[in-house]
């Protein structure tokens, strides 16, 4: 496809221009953009059900709560006299309780999804039926769709023949039914010996009837045909014709999607029939009311029942409380609505403030932090960011293991392999009685350390493979993976010998990691160390530009990076609200600066490079093209075992068979949209992280299949691999870079 070029016309010059210049630098985040427009159409197939608006509607609904769910910000509604507009009037007809709120929202529920014109039509219907329970309601329109289908006329013929099998043993119709499968075209010869004397009636009918009433027989069985039968007795009295439109309404009841979906039919049609009874049974004085609109009500029911619960309405009735105490208590609280009728009470009616709990250490901690805007609220959840930025770390890491690879040319497929590698090798150093003497202070780098050498070494294996037998790297790195992942699986599984497998466990994993060997979290430092960390950032900044600039100008930018190191930190220990932000952030911050260091500082990074970029070019200049094979796969598995020891030793304590679930393989994906720069990888492990921590958020507020996000990541590496599309459709230029990044070798070389 060819490139997008930019003519920009008349008083679009400049805006072209401007265009032109940075946009070949957002092609990842227009890749990320397109992935996520072009996801809309499935919502709107999917759960849209082809209603554009309903689906845009899910659309805005996923995607907000993808944000909430990931980086812990949402817009949300303050409430206001007018959000109990409906249920302040119902309330007042007469003496409502608190204990009718729950009621009155079921009934509201049921007849938003019944509708009201259909509830008002069951409403004359059903009296004419007499007293009817939900069962009995849901076996009768049942029983008469089936009655239809079969045919009042064939039933009411049936009936002497019905009469006499019920008098008989239930084990004797069903042998003289049994025969008489659908598809059978005649009588057999002696049949009708055998049916007369069950039902004497039968002598009368022709051979075809007879086959056919013993054919239903067959299918339906006796004891259904009696309630057949019995039910067009029953609609006989009540004065309704079996091909009349009361029968018709009657027969949809079982089909009327209420609720949730129900795979059991029988289960389905009680809960329309409930909901129909329950919908009959507040339509006329909703109607009365003057109220049209049963989904408010129950949303307005929901919001007052959390008013209560929250201790903000005290008065028993609740028109009484409504009328008297809602003013005021909106008036002197922050009220915020949430999705799930749920409510955030703010104490004072200040425009900004902080709701605390109590994390399992006892310390008070930030739950939401909100701001007013008007009616509306802006929200944050401390809790959400700390998760994504816990899941995130390790993407991170491990995408700056095939980062390395893709810049000396080779494609490290072996990551997950090598993140297996290293914290096994993390694991065992941790919980070996060798090393039980060693302090903390010491075992806990060794542990780190030991992690970074197994992924070294598991890395170097296909390096040397390639240098010295160019043996393909993908194919290698590929199978070196499976040998992990089945090493380790075997290692903490064996139990002749127990090698490393916890006997105490009830399922197979290695034992906990004790107390003192796992990572410090962000709340176990003083915030003097995060000061003394700023002050360090500073004073190292200002070192290393002491040749570059003198006054004012060389404290400038050192001020810069130890006052963000500072607010950063300080931060960070805010948002722990869990315990499981660790400081394996750090040390992510540290291999993101190093790797950068390496590769743009330092001979080796740029040999490792020029391989990269061109290998004949680089043997001709005297570089060691075997050695930098070798060292670039190492060093990305030196770093992807160093993403392996730092979850074992900072989130779950432990190692199971198949720890990582695929961490690895997305890593390609986050190295892929960071483009190999490491600068960039931060930025492009936190939105994977931030698409998996939010995916279970958004499944369950817009109710759409987890799997979308899934749907989400394969687009975004998509147009990131086939960027010509991003820029065809963005109209983004092509760049003028001399030197553009270099992902792999192709398979002969």
């Amino acid at each position: 496809m060819a490139e997008a070029t930019l003519r920009p016309q008349g008083g679009l010059a400049p805006i072209g221009r401007t265009w032109g210049r940075i946009s070949p630098s957002l092609v990842p985040v227009l890749a990320v953009l397109t992935a996520l427009l072009l996801t809309v159409p499935f919502m709107i197939l999917t759960g849209g059900r082809g209603d554009v608006g309903r689906g845009l509607a899910i659309s805005g609904t996923a995607y907000s709560a993808l944000i909430e769910g990931s980086l812990g910000v949402a817009i949300n509604d303050t409430v206001t006299p007018d959000d109990l507009e409906l249920v302040t009037t119902f309330t007042q007809a007469g003496a409502f309780t608190v204990r009718d709120l729950r009621r009155l929202g079921q009934d509201a529920a049921a007849l938003s999804a019944v509708g009201i014109n259909t509830a008002q039509r069951y409403a004359e219907i059903l009296p004419a039926l007499g007293e009817v329970s939900d069962e009995g309601l849901a076996e009768l329109s049942v029983s008469v769709g089936e009655i239809q289908s079969l045919g009042v006329e064939t039933l009411n013929t049936m009936r002497p023949m019905i009469a006499e099998l019920n008098e008989a043993e239930r084990g004797d119709v069903r042998a003289l039914a049994e025969p008489y499968v659908i598809g059978l075209d005649a009588l057999p010869s002696n049949a009708r010996e055998a049916i007369s004397a069950l039902a004497p009636s039968t002598a009368a009918m022709g051979d075809a009837d007879l086959l056919r009433y013993m054919q239903i027989l067959n299918s339906e069985g006796i004891v259904r045909l009696e309630r057949l039968v019995s039910t067009i007795d029953r609609l006989g009295e009540a004065n309704i014709a079996l091909d009349s439109p009361e029968a018709s309404a009657l027969a949809a009841i079982a089909s009327l999607e209420v609720g949730a979906d129900n795979t059991d039919p029988g289960q389905a049609a009680r809960s329309a029939a409930s909901a129909v009874l329950e919908a009959i049974a507040i339509v006329e004085p909703l109607t009365a009311a003057g109220i049209t609109d049963p989904t408010r009500l129950n949303e307005q029911v929901q919001l007052v029942r959390a008013l209560y619960e929250q201790g903000i309405l005290t008065n028993a009735d609740v028109g009484t409380a409504l009328n008297e105490e809602l003013d005021d208590a909106i008036a002197n609280n922050t009220l915020i609505r949430r999705p799930g009728d749920r409510l955030i009470v703010g104490a004072g009616s200040m425009l900004t403030g902080t709701v605390t709990t109590t994390n399992a250490d006892g310390a008070t901690v930030p739950q939401t932090l909100y701001a007013r805007l008007g009616n509306s609220a802006i929200i944050f959840f401390p809790e959400n960011l700390e998760q994504m930025l816990v899941r995130s770390i390790p993407f991170i890491i491990a995408g700056l293991a095939v980062a390395l690879g893709f810049k000396a040319g080779v494609f490290n497929i072996g990551a997950e392999g090598q993140l297996y590698a290293g914290a096994i090798l993390a694991v065992w150093v941790a919980i070996s009685p060798i090393f039980a003497g060693l302090p903390p202070v010491i075992h806990l780098p060794l542990i780190i350390v030991m992690g970074i050498v197994g992924g070294f070494l598991w890395g170097a294996i296909p390096g040397a493979l390639k240098a010295y037998t160019g043996a393909h790297e993908v194919i290698v790195t590929i199978m070196l993976n499976y040998i992990s992942i089945r090493l380790v699986d075997w290692l903490i599984k064996s139990t002749d010998p127990v090698i490393l497998l916890d006997i105490n466990a009830s399922t197979p994993k290695t034992p906990d990691l004790i107390e003192a060997l796992r990572m410090p979290q962000f709340t176990d430092l003083s915030p003097w160390v995060i000061v003394a960390a700023g002050i360090v950032v500073f004073l190292l900044a200002l070192w290393s530009r002491r040749k570059k600039a003198s006054g004012m100008r060389a404290f400038v930018q050192p001020a810069i990076l130890g006052g963000v190191t500072l607010v950063v930190g300080l931060f960070l220990q805010f948002i722990n609200v869990r315990g499981a932000l660790h400081l394996g952030f750090v040390i992510m911050v540290a291999a993101v600066w190093l790797t950068d260091w390496f590769l743009q500082k330092t001979t080796l990074g740029f040999e490792l490079r020029t391989v990269g970029a061109n290998s004949d070019a680089a043997r001709y200049a005297g570089m060691n093209v075997r050695w930098n094979i070798i060292l670039a796969l190492a060093l990305g598995g030196a770093l992807a075992g160093l993403a392996g020891a730092i979850e074992v030793t900072s989130v779950q304590y432990n190692m199971k068979p198949l720890f990582f679930a695929g961490v690895g393989f997305d890593a390609i994906a986050v190295a892929l949209l960071a483009r190999s720069n490491p600068r960039s990888m931060p930025i492009a492990g936190l939105l994977w992280g931030a698409l998996l921590t939010g995916a279970g958020l958004m499944q369950i507020r817009a109710d759409i299949s987890i799997d979308l996000v899934k749907i989400i990541q394969a687009l975004i590496i998509m147009f990131i691999a086939a960027d010509a599309i991003v820029r065809y459709v963005w109209r983004v230029p092509k760049s003028d870079e001399k030197v553009t990044n270099i992902f792999a070798k192709g398979w002969g070389s």
